[in-house]
């Protein structure tokens, strides 16, 4: 004869207070996504992007890096620049 073996109450209640805090931590992360993307764009906040592009295309045409690199790197700058155009409306200087 088989019993059927349930879980203990105990168990029961660390399961539901790990749910509640993985719960509680996806909420965090939401409204931290949610306060990150609803800041104003300011100028400082474009100039500091503006910035990284140019660094970026600088470490991408760096002759002393491989190939691999080189065009990796240049593809994600390229997908910085996309998103500087989105958030800004416009496209970032040439360096």
């Amino acid at each position: 004869m088989h019993t059927a073996s349930f879980p203990r109450p105990a168990s029961k209640a660390r399961f539901h207070t790990v749910m509640l805090a993985c719960l509680g931590f996806t909420i965090a992360m939401t409204a931290a996504l949610v306060y990150v993307v609803s800041r104003p764009q300011t100028p400082q906040v474009q100039s500091a992007e503006q910035h990284a592009i140019t660094m970026c295309r600088q470490r991408s045409e760096d002759p002393a890096r491989t190939a691999i690199y080189r065009s990796t790197h240049g593809q994600a700058c390229q997908e910085m620049e996309k998103q500087y155009r989105l958030k800004f409306g416009q496209a970032p200087e040439a360096s």
